[in-house]
C-alpha cells in the first residue's frame, strides 16, 4: 500500500535510477542498505525492505509489499530478517515509523517484537496521501541485543 511510505511512486525511469543511485551509496556506506523482497517460489517481486542506517549502533527499518502478497506472512518474514541483519550489523537500536492509520503494519510491528514507544506529532509527509501536512507517526522500536548479552554473566 504506497499511500502510507514517506517516499513518492516512481514516476520515471529516472525515479528509479536515482534509487539504484541511493541504494549503492548506502551499501557501500554501511554493512547493509535496501533490500528486494522476493518470492522463493518463483522469484516474483513482491516489495522492499532494508536497514537505513543513521549510525554504526541506530538503523531504521520498514517494508512495503504489493498487494498480492498481503496477508501471507511475509511482511513479518522480513521484518524477522531485518531484525537478524540489524544484530548481526552490531544495531543496538532499530526503529521503525509507521502512519497512525496504517494498522495492518502496526500489527507486524508488534507480532515481530516491536514496542511502540510513542507518537511522533506532524512528523511525516506521505506524499501519496496527497497532503501537503506532515501527518502523526507511531514510533515502534526494539533494543536489539548482541549474542554476547544474550549470555549469563559469570561472577
Amino acid at each position: 500500500m504506497t499511500q502510507f511510505v514517506a517516499w513518492p511512486m516512481h514516476t520515471t525511469i529516472k525515479d528509479t535510477e536515482d534509487f539504484l543511485a541511493f541504494s549503492r551509496a548506502e551499501w557501500a556506506r554501511w554493512p547493509a542498505g535496501p533490500l528486494l523482497i522476493t518470492s522463493r517460489k518463483d522469484g516474483t517481486l513482491l516489495g522492499s525492505t532494508g536497514l537505513a542506517f543513521e549510525t554504526a549502533y541506530r538503523a531504521s527499518t520498514g517494508f512495503v509489499l504489493a498487494r498480492d502478497a498481503w496477508g501471507s506472512g511475509i511482511a513479518s518474514e522480513a521484518l524477522a530478517a531485518m531484525v537478524s541483519i540489524a544484530a548481526a550489523a552490531g544495531v543496538r537500536r532499530l526503529y521503525a515509523l509507521c502512519h497512525v492509520q496504517h494498522q495492518r503494519s502496526v500489527r507486524v510491528l508488534e507480532r515481530c517484537g516491536f514496542v511502540r514507544e510513542g507518537t511522533l506529532r506532524r512528523h511525516t509527509v506521505f506524499p501519496n496521501l496527497e497532503m501537503t501536512e506532515p501527518q502523526d507517526v507511531f514510533c515502534y522500536a526494539q533494543i536489539v541485543l548482541l549474542s554476547s548479552e544474550n549470555r549469563p554473566q559469570s561472577p
